[in-house]
This record gives C-alpha cells, sequence and structure tokens, in this order.
C-alpha cells in the first residue's frame, strides 16, 4: 500500500468519523438550556471541551490523545504509533489538527504535513439548507451505506453504535464523539479505544498550534481521490 492510498485512507475514515459524529439538532432545544448560545450549526459534539485518550490494536498499535475545543470546532489529534500492513511497517509520530478554514496533517519526525481544507466547513454551507444536523446526517449516513445498529453502554457513557459497511467501521458514539471504532479494510484492521474522558475544562492553546519547522504541502482532497479512482480503474 502506497503512503499516498494510507493518506487517503486516513482522510476518508476522519470525514467519516465527522459525519458520524454530527449532532443531533432534533434534540429538545432544553438540552441547551444553562450551555453557552451556540448555533447548532456551529457545534459537533455535545461537550464545549475536552480530551480523551485512547488505545490503538490491530495492525496499528500504539495511543492516541484527542483534544477540543468550540463544541468541536477545534481539535487536534496526537498519534504514537506502529503501522503495520503485510510486509510494511512504519513508526508514527502524528498531529492532526483543525481550526478554522484548514486542516492540518502534520508528521512531527519528519518536520512536515499537509494543509487542506477543512472538511467540516464543507458540511456546514450544505446544512445551512437543512432542517438540522438530523436530517442532513440521515441522508448522508444513508448515502455511505451507514447504519444505526443499536445502543450499548461503554466506559459508563450510553452510545449509539453505527456500521458502515463500505469502509468496513464500527463506531461507538456519545455526545457525537467516537468512543470506540472497529475499522477492517484495506488489508488494514484497525480498533480505537478510548481508556479516559476528561469532560469540560479549558484546553491548552498550544495543543491546536502547528509545531515550529514543520514544512506544509498544500493538498486538495478531491485531486486525491480522483487519482485513487483512476487507480482501482
Amino acid at each position: 500500500m502506497t503512503m499516498k492510498k494510507i493518506l487517503f485512507f486516513s482522510i476518508t475514515l476522519i470525514t467519516t468519523i465527522i459525519f458520524l459524529s454530527c449532532g443531533d439538532s432534533s434534540k429538545d432545544e432544553s438540552d441547551n438550556l444553562g450551555k453557552e448560545s451556540t448555533s447548532e450549526f456551529q457545534k459537533r459534539y455535545g461537550i464545549k471541551s475536552g480530551v480523551i485518550e485512547y488505545i490503538l490494536t490491530g495492525s496499528q498499535e500504539g495511543t492516541k490523545t484527542l483534544y477540543f475545543d468550540s463544541w468541536g470546532m477545534r481539535q487536534a489529534e496526537y498519534t504514537r504509533s506502529v503501522l503495520s500492513v503485510g510486509g510494511f511497517t512504519k513508526s508514527l509520530n502524528l498531529v492532526n489538527i483543525i481550526d478554522g478554514e484548514f486542516q492540518y496533517m502534520i508528521n512531527i519526525d519528519q518536520n512536515s504535513g499537509t494543509k487542506t481544507r477543512n472538511p467540516i466547513l464543507k458540511s456546514i454551507e450544505q446544512l445551512k439548507g437543512q432542517k438540522g444536523f438530523n436530517e442532513f446526517g440521515e441522508q448522508m449516513l444513508l448515502s455511505m451505506g451507514a447504519n444505526k445498529i443499536g445502543s450499548e453502554n461503554f466506559l459508563g457513557k450510553d452510545c449509539d453504535v453505527y456500521e458502515m459497511k463500505s469502509t468496513g467501521t464500527k463506531l461507538w458514539v456519545w455526545e457525537w464523539l467516537t468512543l470506540k471504532s472497529e475499522t477492517k479494510s484495506g488489508g488494514m484492521n484497525i480498533n480505537l479505544t478510548a481508556t479516559r474522558i476528561n469532560e469540560g475544562g479549558a484546553v491548552p492553546s498550544e495543543k491546536f498550534k502547528i509545531p515550529e519547522k514543520v514544512v506544509l504541502n498544500e493538498v486538495d482532497i478531491d485531486n486525491i481521490e480522483n487519482e485513487m479512482r483512476e487507480e482501482n480503474k
């Protein structure tokens, strides 16, 4: 598997989780009483800020920490792991930041990364013509082959469980945050499992800053997707 394919798969998986984690605006507005007044189109999660620690097992083994603020409109994932696919093994020290107009996927060991358009903003533009997240989310999930298959308690949280056969992914979602995922696709078997959840509180702003000396290459995700489709014909 080429690095381009791994990058594309990673971005696709991130985008999938973003859609599956979009809030259900059909929840009563009373749910938001006592919370800060924020447009539903500026929220991804039901929690304003927090930190979630995960372990990775399977084809990718290691740890991941998610920091998020502003209801998930700003977030950073720090991942240290070893990826093994077939005879390919690679150590990964990655940071994925979503903030403002852009998403940054950074390889710390190589001081390099990619800069792409924030995929959340495109979703928000599409959502403006809908009645709410729930209506749009259902349409997106159906078109992508995802289905809600049940509910399950995980880490003391009541999660909705979704399955997306197109990417071989199963997700446990709480407050629109993915606490657990299992993915089997492209010869990879990757399991992500939360081990600790810290709700609320201030998240250090430096977690969302691009590390010094990192050189960014701007990438058009649509072009990568088109190239992948051509390669797979």
